[in-house]
């Protein structure tokens, strides 16, 4: 099995969603809620959906969720609410570029794609989703199951949810979650202020994510209803995604590949960041892969990396990463949190996954006991220069704390 197969994987999944860039359909002019409302009451194909600049506050409806996302038990039924439900097949909703069309969702599923072939949505604003009261739904400002999505060029924002919740169930609003079945293609979208996982993977769920700043702005700890809680972009049970060339930032964890989870990680800025920045974890039970390579971790309170895992075949490579100022925050010190705090935290290393070719500087160590691979400033200047071929391919730099600090 070769160490990019994932590739080959979403392959299809990129053929299957760009065909309908370019197939002509009627197109459908929408000037208000109640419209866009009326429009999705019923399944609906070959429309070309245009929202005019504006305000559109949607109504909630309550929702039983058939499967549960991210639970021990999938066939548990959610009680959720969703405030837009578009099913059915060669859809594209989209606003004016500058994403005046601003969708308040006032819903825990905030726009949800069920059980659509090819769906678009770009140019949008979507914002004001409202937490759902059981801590099992998957609220999100998008929700994909049993779909195939272009989500493009979007502003994801200020999904917050009533404090009250937080308080008691911790969990928030997510940007983009995707669900069973699904194909998603997440590209160019700004998802910030939301108070849980910038993008979410769960079962059976596949995605290429590209170009996307996640910044939670805030970076909430705790259960306070903010922005930057939970993981920029996680990737659980048996998901697969491709991670590429995106910032992550300000949030609570980085980006993570979890239980039985495969990703391709690479070309990634993740920087301030309250815990730890990448994390391949088996949670005790799975088997993921991680093919993690060029990617940037800078300024973390826990450690840069953390990798547990016990996958025997193609558990993947940790090669030619930089990590920089990571370990900062001595309220992780304890192993108890989440490991070694260190720049690099190998808890359970498979035989045959390669770590090679890093560059560390600046981390901190909670024990002199741990591994210390740090370069003093001059050798890490140099080395930072012969890698900059391939940091200029990442072209989220201006919003990046590391290119002002050392690249600039």
């Amino acid at each position: 099995m070769k160490k990019y197969h994932i590739t080959a994987i979403l392959f299809v999944l990129l053929l299957s969603l760009n065909f309908m860039l370019t197939k002509p359909n009627p197109t459908i002019r929408i000037t208000s809620a109640e419209e866009l409302e009326k429009l999705f009451r019923n399944s609906q194909e070959d429309i070309n959906v245009k929202l005019v600049s504006g305000i559109y506050e949607l109504d909630s409806e309550t929702i039983i969720d058939s499967t549960c996302g991210n639970c021990e038990n999938p066939d548990t039924l959610v009680t959720a609410t969703a405030g837009l439900i578009i099913s059915g097949k060669n859809i594209k909703i989209s606003g004016p570029l500058d994403k005046t069309a601003v969708i308040k969702t006032n819903s825990g599923y905030g726009m949800y794609i069920l059980n659509c072939k090819n769906c678009i949505l770009e140019n949008l604003t979507i914002t004001g989703g409202i937490r759902d009261s059981s801590e099992f739904a998957t609220d999100a400002a998008i929700v994909v199951k049993n779909s195939n999505v272009i989500i493009h060029n979007n502003k994801i924002t200020r999904n917050y949810g009533d404090q009250t919740l937080r308080k008691k169930n911790v969990v928030g609003i997510m940007g983009i979650c995707g669900r069973e079945n699904s194909n998603l293609q997440i590209y160019n979208n700004l998802i910030s202020k939301n108070s849980w996982d910038g993008i979410a993977l769960y079962r059976n769920s596949k995605a290429i994510i590209e170009e996307n700043i996640i910044d939670g702005v805030h970076i909430a700890g705790g259960r306070i209803a903010q922005g930057g809680r939970g993981v920029g972009i996680g990737v659980t049970w048996n998901a697969k995604a491709i991670i590429r060339n995106n910032l992550v930032k300000r949030y609570w964890k980085g980006i993570g590949l979890f239980v039985d989870a495969e990703g391709t990680i690479e070309y990634n800025i993740i920087e301030d960041i309250i815990t730890w920045g990448i994390s391949l974890w088996d949670a005790g039970k799975g088997e993921p892969r991680g093919f993690i390579n060029n990617n940037i971790i800078y300024n973390t309170g826990a450690m840069g990396t953390s990798i547990t895992s016990s996958t025997e075949s193609n558990p993947g490579f940790f090669k030619t990463n930089i990590i920089v100022m990571t370990a900062q925050d001595s309220t992780y010190d304890s192993p108890d949190y989440y490991g070694y705090q260190c720049a690099l935290a190998k808890h359970l290393i498979p035989k045959d996954f390669t770590i090679r070719n890093n560059l560390f500087y600046d981390n901190r160590r909670s024990d002199p006991r741990l591994p210390d691979f740090d370069t003093d400033l001059e050798k890490f200047e140099n080395k930072l220069i012969i890698q900059k071929e391939w940091i200029n391919r990442i072209t989220i730099l201006e919003d990046s704390d590391f290119y002002h600090d050392f690249i600039e």
